[in-house]
């Protein structure tokens, strides 16, 4: 399966999430989003919309009708009955049943779909963990690299590893996103206001950023007194770039409360948003040779947003006070 064609729905995901708000809300009516827990459409019932599990477990019971799609981000469903839209499988496991229907595409993205016999798919199958059968259980394997070789550093994980530890990565962001937004709130939407409403210089000030701030520190590092210095602004380095994506995070998860008419604390919306960010920018991040463009760009944009509000201590841009204030009268 081509990498660039099984990271496509990601993608596709990520542009949605930077439309404005009423654009996309425009063709939202109602749907459902399981967060962490259980959920069941009974036999007959009828879901009006999307279903969107992240890290849940849904069932969907003979003669139940979802009238959107359904994404799966961790988590496990249980399909018996029909799905109008798309399927999308993101490191989670559907089990479609004899008696379940799909109308749309079914894509996994190291994720696993066992279809059982007697279930029906009538739009395209993406990606290569469909399983035909009974359910079954990849063995995880590392393969190590031989020393010398590009990467040799790095265990070879199978895809369902990755995506667990791209699971667990996001997962703990998300749970980071949530606490730092319930103390800064108003100071992560300055940050997130500034890398988005002025992207280009976000993006030019988190590049200059991070080439100028490690030279910085190498220098300071040299003289053995100031290491400790050095070491403190390596941290506070980390902690900006961690900051800013947060701030991007809530952005995602603010638009998609707006788009899917959710009413969440701004912590519970940082916490999705910030949730799903991560996946994406990680997925897209395994395609060989641009992949790592996406999680660069989103990473230099929170970044030059927390430096262009000084961690969110003042709004960007700053309101010229003297420019505006009336002329004396000539005496």
């Amino acid at each position: 399966m081509n990498p660039y064609l099984r990271s496509l729905p990601l993608l596709v995901l990520v542009l949605l999430f930077a439309l404005p708000g009423p654009a996309l809300a425009s063709g939202v009516r109602n749907g459902k989003v399981v967060l962490g827990g259980t959920y069941t459409l009974a036999r007959g019932d009828t879901l009006d919309g999307d279903l969107m599990v992240i890290g849940g477990a849904v069932t969907l019971e003979p003669e139940s009708l979802v009238t959107g799609n359904v994404v799966l981000i961790g988590g496990t469903l249980s399909c018996d009955g029909q799905i109008v839209g798309d399927l999308v499988v993101i490191g989670g496991m559907t089990n479609l049943g004899g008696d379940s229907v799909v109308r749309g595409d079914a894509t996994t993205l190291g994720g696993i779909l066992n279809q059982a016999q007697g279930s029906k798919i009538y739009g395209q199958i993406l990606g290569g963990n469909n399983v035909q059968g009974p359910l079954q259980f990849p063995i995880p394997s590392f393969q190590f690299r031989p020393f010398g070789t590009p990467g040799f550093w790095q265990p070879g994980l199978t895809p369902v590893l990755q995506a667990l530890m791209i699971g667990l990565q996001s997962l703990a962001l998300a749970a980071l996103a949530v606490l730092v937004v319930l103390f800064w709130a108003e100071p992560t939407r300055r940050v997130a206001r500034a890398a988005v409403g002025q992207a280009l210089i976000a993006g030019g000030v988190g590049l200059l950023t991070i080439i100028v701030v490690p030279v910085l520190l190498l220098l300071l590092a040299i003289t053995i007194c100031l290491i400790p210095f050095s070491l403190l602004g390596g941290l506070v380095l980390a902690a900006a770039f961690v900051y800013g994506w947060v701030a991007l995070g809530q952005e995602v998860g603010q638009r998609l409360a707006e788009a899917f008419h959710w009413v969440l604390h701004p912590a519970g919306e940082a916490g999705i948003g910030t949730l799903v960010l991560t996946l994406a920018a990680n997925f897209i991040g395994l395609v060989p040779c641009v992949g790592w463009v996406v999680p660069v760009v989103i990473g230099l944009l929170g970044l030059g947003g927390v430096v262009m509000t000084r961690f969110g201590a003042r709004t960007y841009p700053q309101v010229d006070r003297t420019a505006s204030a009336p002329a004396a009268p000539a005496t």
